[in-house]
Parts: structure tokens; C-alpha cells; sequence
């Protein structure tokens, strides 16, 4: 395939109402886009980009096992993005006519096992990529709302008490710019899914607890619960 500086034919297109399934190819995701959990982290305020398995996907929820030879699960709520296009070296706008659909998700982490790798100078595969440590909603077309990449909010909640709660415009790469950005390096395509990082608040979920994400502006949420150590 011959790719050019310029938005490649979609094959996930036309969003004519709310919804639209999950048709993943790479899943990316971004650390530290919000100020204050880069902070919260003891970390310059600086996104990152790591990639979780399309098998880290939990499309509607659900149980959650919990991962093997981990002590510690944080919670990470977050928009989620769906490419209908792709490409690379893309311009700002072609990088927001590629986003076809934003969703609330999760970004499950094996926090003590984060920690190991990050000490070692190795990979976060194992603390990221565990299986179903993205559960995410329907994805939802905000434009068709009127309603602005900087409008979107995203909030957590465990067993019903708040943990974490954010607007988009508090992220450090905006919606349209991450995409931009992660074409700079990656040859993005259709199917695509970005995570686009959390807010602060970030903390442990126990064994049988239920995690609840929501964005009131895109009306839709995602609910898992943490299944039983092994």
C-alpha cells in the first residue's frame, strides 16, 4: 500500500446516527494529556504514546479478570477516539475529518506491575495490555450534536462514589491534534481506536467493584467489574 501525505479512503464513514460498532485495528493510547494527572503521577506534564492488543478491548463492559501477577488495578477514565480514515502526515483538518466517533472508556492499569517496568526501563505491555483493560461505550458523533472537541466531559465513578471527572478542554493535545500528532508517527487507518488520557483522580478498584464511566454530552457510559484475584 502507497500511502500519501493526505487522508486515505475511509471504509468507516457517514455516521447517520448515534452509534457506531467497534471495528478496531491498533489501539492507541495516551499518557499524561492532562496536566494535573501527570502531576498527580510525579510526571513532567508531557504525553507519552503506548499501544494496547485490539484483545484489551471490552466493547459494552462487563467482568473484567483480574491480571495475572498483579497486586494493584487503578482506574483511568477516558474519550475515546474512532478513525474512519487514516493516513499519515496529516494537516489538522484531515485529521478531524478522520475522527468518525469519540467514546467513553476506560484504561485499566496494573499499577504495581507499571511501576516494576518503569523502574526496569522495559515495556508496559504486561500493565497495559491485560486482557479487557479497555472496556469501552458505543461510539457517538459529537458534531451531529453541535457540540465542540473541547466540550466533551468524562467522569468515574466506583461502586457510586465520584473518583474522577474532567472536560476535554483541559487536555494538553486537543482531539484533532492528537490525531495529527500520532501521524507524524504512526501510519494511522480506519478502525483505529485512541485513547486520549485521563484526568486526575486516578486509584485502586478492588475485587467485585464496579468501575462506571460517563460523558453527559455524548450520553453514553461503560461499566466493568474487577473479577476475583487469582
Amino acid at each position: 500500500m502507497t500511502w500519501s501525505r493526505s487522508i486515505v479512503s475511509p471504509t468507516i464513514s457517514n455516521l447517520s446516527d448515534q452509534t457506531v460498532p467497534v471495528a478496531a485495528g491498533v489501539v492507541y493510547a495516551l499518557g499524561r494529556n492532562y496536566a494535573e494527572h501527570a502531576r498527580e503521577m510525579g510526571a513532567k506534564p508531557e504525553p507519552v504514546v503506548f499501544i494496547k492488543p485490539r484483545t484489551a478491548l471490552l466493547p459494552g463492559g462487563g467482568r473484567v479478570p483480574w491480571p495475572v501477577g498483579c497486586a494493584l488495578v487503578h482506574h483511568e477514565v477516558e474519550l475515546a477516539l474512532l478513525l474512519g480514515a487514516g493516513g499519515r502526515d496529516l494537516s489538522l483538518v484531515d485529521a478531524e475529518r478522520a475522527i468518525c466517533g469519540v467514546a467513553i472508556a476506560l484504561d485499566l492499569t496494573a499499577r504495581d506491575l507499571q511501576s516494576d517496568a518503569k523502574k526496569a526501563g522495559a515495556p508496559w505491555a504486561r500493565a497495559k495490555g491485560f486482557f479487557g483493560s479497555a472496556p469501552v461505550s458505543e461510539f457517538v458523533d459529537p458534531r451531529h450534536r453541535g457540540i465542540a472537541w473541547d466540550e466533551l466531559d468524562l467522569s468515574l465513578t466506583v461502586d457510586g462514589a465520584m473518583r474522577q471527572s474532567g472536560v476535554s478542554s483541559a487536555m494538553l493535545l486537543s482531539i484533532p491534534e492528537i490525531v495529527r500528532v500520532l501521524s507524524t508517527w504512526f501510519a494511522l487507518e480506519a478502525g483505529d481506536v485512541i485513547l486520549t488520557g485521563t484526568p486526575e483522580g486516578v486509584g485502586p478498584l478492588e475485587p467485585g467493584e464496579t468501575a462506571l464511566a460517563r460523558s453527559r454530552a455524548l450520553d453514553v457510559e461503560v461499566a466493568c467489574t474487577m473479577g476475583p484475584r487469582p
